[in-house]
C-alpha cells in the first residue's frame, strides 16, 4: 500500500483567515482578550502551540477546563465560517483520483485539532471517512511526530503492508517532518511559501497546485522523480 498524507491549511484548502478569526472570538469569550494571534507564526504549526503563544503575552496559561471551553467555542465559530473556505486548485480531482486506486491510503497529518480538521475538510466537500491514516495537533508534541503517528496508524490499517509513505504539504515544517521520518515530500506552493522557498527547504517535488498531472501522480504512486519542479517552465533543480 501507498500512504499519501496531506496537510490541510494551505495545502488542501484555504480558510481565508477564518481559523484565526474563530480562535480570537473563542479567546475573547473565555479569557477576556482576543489574544495576540497576529503576532504568532502559524504556518505549519500545531494549533495548541499557536494558541499558547497567542495567550503568552497576557500571562494566560489555560486550565484543562478552559481548554475544553475554548475548543468548544472555537469549533462553533469555525463552523460559522465554513462558507469562506476554498479548495486549493486541483485538490478535489487529486483526492478523487487517489481514492479510486486500491493500493492507496489517504491520511491527514495536520496541526489542526481533530474536530477542526474535519470541520474544514467537510466545509469544502471532502469527507472525513476518506482519510484513514490520520494524526492531529492535540495528539503529539511536534510536527515530525504527526507524520510518525499517521504512518503508525496506516500500518495498522494495512496490516503492516506499507510500501511507500508520502507527505504533501505547503511549508518548510511539512518538509522537515517528512524528512525526519524518511518520507518523500511533495511541496505545493499554494500557501505562503513560493516554489523557490520550498525547494530550498528540501522538498523532493515542488508543484504550483494539486492538479493531478502525470508528473505528480507518477511521483506519488511510483516514486518517479521528474526533477524538482513540475508544472512550471523552469529548469529542474538537482
Amino acid at each position: 500500500m501507498i500512504v499519501v498524507m496531506f496537510d490541510i491549511d494551505g495545502t488542501l484548502l484555504r480558510t481565508r483567515g477564518s481559523s484565526i478569526r474563530a480562535m480570537k472570538r473563542a479567546a475573547e469569550k473565555v479569557f477576556g482578550t482576543p489574544g495576540a494571534f497576529e503576532e504568532v507564526e502559524c504556518a505549519g504549526r500545531l494549533d495548541p502551540h499557536i494558541i499558547t503563544d497567542a495567550l503568552r503575552p497576557f500571562n494566560i496559561v489555560p486550565t484543562e477546563a478552559e481548554w475544553r471551553q475554548f475548543k468548544e467555542l472555537y469549533f462553533c465559530a469555525l463552523r460559522e465560517e465554513q462558507s469562506n473556505f476554498r479548495l486549493v486548485t486541483g485538490a478535489d480531482r487529486l483526492i478523487e483520483d487517489l481514492r479510486q486506486r486500491k493500493n492507496v491510503l489517504l491520511g491527514l497529518a495536520t496541526g489542526n485539532f481533530t474536530e477542526s480538521a474535519f470541520i474544514k475538510i467537510e466545509g469544502v466537500g471532502l469527507r472525513p471517512e476518506w482519510f484513514v491514516a490520520n494524526a492531529f495537533g492535540e495528539e503529539v508534541p511536534d510536527r515530525a511526530s504527526l507524520v510518525a503517528l499517521a504512518i503508525k496508524r496506516a500500518k495498522r490499517w494495512a496490516a503492516d503492508h506499507i510500501e511507500r509513505a508520502v507527505v504533501v504539504g505547503d511549508t518548510p515544517r511539512d518538509i522537515a517532518a517528512a524528512k525526519a521520518n524518511s518520507c518523500p515530500c511533495v511541496a505545493v506552493a499554494t500557501g505562503r511559501y513560493s516554489m523557490e522557498a520550498l525547494a530550498e527547504a528540501g522538498a523532493d517535488l515542488c508543484v504550483p497546485s494539486l492538479e493531478p498531472t502525470p508528473a505528480l501522480m507518477n511521483f506519488l504512486l511510483d516514486g518517479d522523480r521528474p526533477g524538482l519542479w513540475a508544472g512550471l517552465e523552469k529548469t529542474p533543480l538537482t
